[in-house]
């Protein structure tokens, strides 16, 4: 059989990850980002080297801001990119989609495929594609410098969902030998719903303001999640837990899905989380333009709310993290974010919501 074709979108710690482990691997890899900086020290250096818990030292075919050029005969799409860049990318790799070709999100965040799926499908002439979405990055990965990619843990299993759900049979069967870390879901209530990592990095954050005000350095999750804050996160993790009974969607716990992902142990989410090797060494942020707010107040945070709000579900927690960041950065969540009507799930039932997604 054929190798496959593949186009990574975006070169960020992901991104670079996965297209130096695929050119490896034998595929042909080309891969793209908006930065032509970063594209130009990435073919100065000839090489990307992933060390850690996995191993890998190569060069893609092609390392290139030209995003025709990168989608040209990929048999399968990979988008790295910040999810708040999702409906920007999907826009921009529109025009070169073809039929046959698999759109995956690495991770999706809360909604992502939706997304992707209404943009792409809204051409013309609708293409004949797989859309997908990740749970969450394949890989615990961080760039050490351009080029030079760490690896903290190695993630045993991650959920893929399609839209519409038939899809995940052929996508599964195409994508399962590249990727054996990949379980096939229902569909995207079970990787859109699963917002464990906004909640673990949101509410920390900003509860840690104090510390990134005045410069200090620590330990993101082993020190900045004290039992307390801990605490904050197993109430926000109640409350998408609530969404997900609603919409009949069984959900692990945040608890459980990290002794799943990482085999650890504990009897609290603060227990669990100090035991995470994974976790140990994880920088924190110092301003708010980091990720853990900038992307994932908008495609965490803002679409779990308004999907609770569909629902017909409460989340004061939730909501009230949306707030602290909105007061501290002066941003309009609620109006930049992934609503329901982005979605295209505003003022659908439970019922409808179910089959909207399965069609």
């Amino acid at each position: 059989m054929r190798k496959l074709n593949f186009a990574v979108i975006g070169a960020g710690a992901g991104g670079q990850s996965m297209a130096a482990i695929l050119t490896e691997k034998g595929y042909r890899v080309r891969l793209y980002d908006i930065d032509e900086k970063k594209i130009s020290c990435i073919n100065a250096l000839g090489k990307i080297a992933v060390t850690g818990k996995i191993s890998a030292c190569a060069m893609p075919d092609s390392v290139t801001a030209d995003l025709a050029f990168a989608m040209e005969g990929a048999d399968v799409v990979m988008i790295t990119t910040t999810a708040d860049a999702h409906e920007a990318v999907g826009k921009a790799i529109k025009p070169y989609i073809r039929d046959g070709q698999i759109i995956m999100l690495n991770p999706g965040q809360v909604g992502g495929a939706l997304m992707m799926s209404q943009t792409i499908r809204s051409r013309e002439d609708p293409p004949n594609v797989i859309i997908a979405e990740a749970l969450d990055l394949m890989y615990a990965c961080r760039v050490e410098d351009v080029g030079r990619i760490f690896h903290s843990g190695i993630k045993n299993s991650v959920l893929a969902a399609t839209v519409p759900a038939r899809d995940i049979a052929p996508f599964m069967e195409i994508m399962k030998p590249v990727f054996p870390s990949l379980t096939g879901a229902d569909s995207v209530l079970y990787t859109s719903l699963d917002c464990g990592g906004a909640i673990l990095h949101i509410i920390p954050t900003l509860m840690n303001i104090n510390r990134m005000d005045s410069g200090e350095s620590y330990d993101y999750y082993l020190e900045g999640i004290t039992p307390h804050i801990a605490a904050l996160l197993e109430l926000a993790d109640a409350e998408r837990k609530e969404v997900c009974g609603v919409l009949r969607a069984d959900l692990p716990s945040l608890l459980d899905w990290l002794k799943d992902c990482y085999h650890v142990e504990g009897d609290s989410l603060y227990e669990a989380i100090q035991k995470n090797d994974a976790y140990r060494g994880v920088s924190c942020p110092t301003d708010l333009k980091h990720r853990f707010i900038s992307e994932e107040v908008l495609t965490g945070f803002v679409p779990m709310a308004s999907i609770a709000r569909e629902v017909g579900v409460k989340t004061p927690m939730i909501d009230s993290f949306i707030y602290i960041a909105q007061a501290f950065t002066g941003v309009d969540y609620w109006k930049e974010g992934r609503t329901a009507e982005k979605l295209g799930i505003a003022g659908k039932s439970v019922e409808e919501i179910r089959n909207y997604i399965s069609k």
